[in-house]
């Protein structure tokens, strides 16, 4: 249980993640008073009433970043990818604790320098699979050896409905925004980095990105891991993981909820239709355990020290990986990154991000 908290906490952005963190905070035990702040001023007075109105917390809109930063213990930034440099930056200069939505920005040479800049501090990146219960299960027992030698990771990434065609101008494609998740999982699961990358996708509903996706990588002990993903699924959210080991197989996120049945005549106990539980709806929903778990780790890095569960430069990582899919998938080729072996003829190498 966490101490009693005696702080201040500032929301960075009044949008879809900045309500849901700040409820998360003022459901805690211990809540921290709130202090809110977004560039539409009057969308952050708004947010600020209405959860003091739900919660009867201590919540404050401010005018400017700046008297956010002056004012809180430690801040969260949950602004659109594009706008997170400046908080971020800010965050650093005072030496507050940060927790930052993933990715650290949209561009990649940005991430490069806002990973130099929060070197050293105590900033934790938004990857949520890492706070997910199922998911932490699955990386004890990789690491334990239970799973033997791992052979194949295969990661799902089907959203249920398509975001608004205005999302992907501040949030990155597909490999950027959505599977990204799935790369940092399959680092952080294995404790392996992405040595190269192939990858595809198709535009298939008339939007400006991609609205299925896939990616192969190539992880440093030659393993594999195959992600796939797609923008709609009628019939519900399906993010989950398998990995395939010499001891054993196991699958996190496949549950009485995940819109998939078994359509197999033969057998007349699984018949085809809707799961017999509502399926998941979005990631709130999917993830919302993972979404509550992580604000505890950020405040427990914040108040007790203790590590980071995802530093700027493992976010950094997985950035540079979901980019060099994206440029794998718009030129056709394989994209090797460094350090990695010696490409074979007619690869792409890519150091830092950049091909060369």
């Amino acid at each position: 249980m966490l101490r009693r908290l005696s702080m201040r906490v500032g929301i960075v952005g009044a949008g879809r993640m900045g309500r849901l963190h700040a409820r998360t905070l003022l459901h805690l035990p211990d809540r921290p008073d709130l202090l809110v702040y977004d560039v539409d001023t009057d969308g952050a007075r708004r947010l600020a009433r209405t959860l003091a109105e739900e919660t009867g917390a201590r919540v404050e809109a401010r005018p400017t970043l700046a008297d956010v930063v002056a004012g809180a213990d430690a801040l969260v930034v949950a602004t659109p990818a594009s706008e997170r440099r400046a908080p971020l930056l800010a965050a650093a200069r005072a030496g507050l604790p940060v927790f930052c939505e993933k990715p650290l920005t949209a561009d990649p040479a940005e991430a490069r320098e806002l990973a130099g800049a929060l070197a050293g501090t105590r900033t934790h990146v938004g990857f949520q699979r890492r706070s997910d219960p199922g998911y932490r299960a699955l990386r004890d027992r990789i690491a334990s050896g239970g799973l033997g030698r791992i052979l194949l990771v295969r990661c799902t990434a089907f959203d249920h409905e398509p975001p608004a065609a205005s999302y992907g101008r501040t949030s990155g494609d597909i490999f950027t925004d959505c599977l990204i998740h799935d790369i940092d999982a399959v680092h952080w699961l294995t404790g392996l980095r992405t040595v190269a990358v192939q990858a595809d996708g198709a535009r298939l509903l008339g939007g400006p990105d991609y609205d299925v996706a896939t990616a192969v990588l190539t992880l440093a002990d030659g393993a594999r891991a195959v992600l796939s993903a797609s923008r709609l699924d009628p019939h519900g959210y399906d993010h989950r993981v398998e990995v395939l080991g010499t001891l054993g197989s196991v699958s996190v996120g496949l549950d009485a909820r995940t819109p998939l049945r078994l359509h197999d005549g033969s057998r007349p106990g699984c018949p085809p239709g809707p799961p017999e539980q509502p399926p998941y709806q979005d990631f709130t929903d999917r993830f919302a355990a993972a979404y509550r778990e992580e604000i505890r780790d950020f405040l427990r890095m914040a108040t007790r020290g203790t590590p980071s569960p995802c530093t700027a430069d493992e976010a950094l990582r997985a950035q540079e990986v979901a980019a060099a899919a994206g440029h794998a998938a718009a030129t056709g080729t394989r994209v090797v990154l460094d350090p990695a072996p010696a490409p074979a003829a007619g690869t792409v190498t890519q150091v830092g991000g950049r091909t060369r």
